[in-house]
């Protein structure tokens, strides 16, 4: 261990960097900010505090900080998150490896990499349109610059500081086109003082003749103060001295795999829907989003569920229930775990559960579970008329798999 501190050290020397929502961001994109944090806190296995490979990998660039092998592959990080699936991908031909850092403040940002496809994990993403099965994957790592750890998901201090991670498309406006419109979620934990992070949005690869990049900023929506939209070249750049994170990194996907017609079709549908339009009037006849697998078609059956019809075909567990007082950001968190020991935690906006003035259960609600005949489990959120929020942790019912 003495060796690898030694090591790193070095590298961080020779590698050092030399650098350092708009009003019209409707309501429509803050009612589909449904961004989810799934996080299991009980892990069977503990990885080392330093994965050794046989080399250490170094990317190019001045803002390269430090080498892969101190980081967790991101096969690894898919296995720790238990979606086997996923690992599975990451591990495949068509995933990228990266390993690039930036550092900006007290917090060194490094995207891992990256995969994209259909069906690739074993947890299902639904948004208004259906279930997304065609999805891209990345996979980032935060630390802090001084060496201290980042703060568990079981930590009183978890979720003080949010980040926003999300791939960004050269010529449209980041405001409108990021993880949120495009049914962003992520799967998040803390493994060895660093802070491991499995973004997921729609798949991106449709853009790949196009420049992509990758954004993470501080906060827990896109900021645009932390970034510049030059609506002439279609470029987006960082904003010098940006108070906060605002790292960008490039997406290198494969060029072969884009698809300008599809692309062009996915810019049209989303701007319909940010502009309250029909998007099934935009959908190319005869495509379909369809799962068949158990917690896919739960999340159709239960998509227009009330608070009756879970009292009536699931089992409330009780214990796990939470009344959540928003601070001062309008944000809610959560933790929690099962008798079976699986758990989830989270940080939610309450802007992005609830219409103005909302009272009641929200439309969002979090399916989880069902791999390998595992029980099948849904968070709901309802909102009291006092500001508080409930979470309720309900399991379904064999009948309904």
């Amino acid at each position: 261990m003495k060796d690898d501190r030694n090591l790193e050290q070095l590298l961080q020397q020779a590698l050092s960097p030399e650098e350092e929502p708009d009003d019209w961001l409707n309501q429509n994109i803050l009612r589909r900010a449904k961004e989810t944090e799934s996080m299991n806190r009980t892990y069977k296995k503990k990885m080392p505090a330093v994965a050794v490979l046989a080399a250490a990998v170094l990317c190019a660039g001045s803002l390269t900080a430090v080498a892969a092998w101190k980081y967790l592959a991101p096969d690894k990080v898919a296995e720790i998150a238990e979606d086997q699936g996923l690992a599975a991908a990451f591990q495949s031909k068509d995933a990228i490896s990266i390993n690039e850092s930036q550092e900006y403040g007290n917090y060194r940002i490094t995207l891992l990499g990256v995969v994209s496809g259909k069906n690739l994990s074993q947890y299902v993403t639904s948004g208004d349109t259906g279930i997304r099965e065609d999805r891209t994957y990345v996979v980032t790592a935060i630390e802090n610059t001084d060496g201290s750890p980042r703060p568990d998901v079981s930590d009183e201090h978890y979720g003080e500081e949010t980040f926003f991670v999300s791939p960004l498309i050269k010529g449209q406006n980041p405001a409108r086109f990021n993880a949120i419109t495009m049914v962003g979620g992520y799967t998040e934990y803390v493994q060895d003082g660093i802070q491991y992070r499995i973004t997921e949005t729609d798949n991106v690869e449709i853009f790949a003749d196009r420049t992509l990049y990758l954004a993470v900023s501080s906060g827990s929506l896109y900021d645009s103060n932390a970034y510049q939209f030059d609506e002439t070249t279609g470029e987006i750049t960082r904003t010098e001295h940006y108070d906060g994170v605002n790292a960008l990194f490039h997406l290198p996907l494969d060029e072969k795999k884009a698809d300008p017609e599809k692309a062009d079709a996915y810019i049209r549908e989303l701007e319909q829907e940010l502009e309250g339009g029909n998007s099934e009037n935009v959908r190319q006849e005869g495509e379909t989003e369809e799962s068949s697998d158990g917690v896919g078609r739960i999340a159709e059956k239960i998509q227009d569920w009330k608070e009756e019809d879970f009292k009536e075909h699931a089992t409330l567990l009780e214990s796990l229930t939470q009344t959540m007082t928003p601070d001062e950001k309008g944000q809610i968190a959560y933790s929690y775990e099962n008798e079976d020991g699986s758990g989830s935690s989270g940080t939610l906006q309450t802007d992005s559960l609830f219409e103005d003035g909302q009272t009641g259960m929200s439309e969002f609600m979090n399916v989880m579970g069902g791999e390998e005949g595992s029980p099948v489990y849904v968070e709901t959120f309802t909102r009291n008329e006092d500001g508080t929020v409930v979470l309720r942790v309900y399991q379904i019912e064999d009948t309904l798999l």
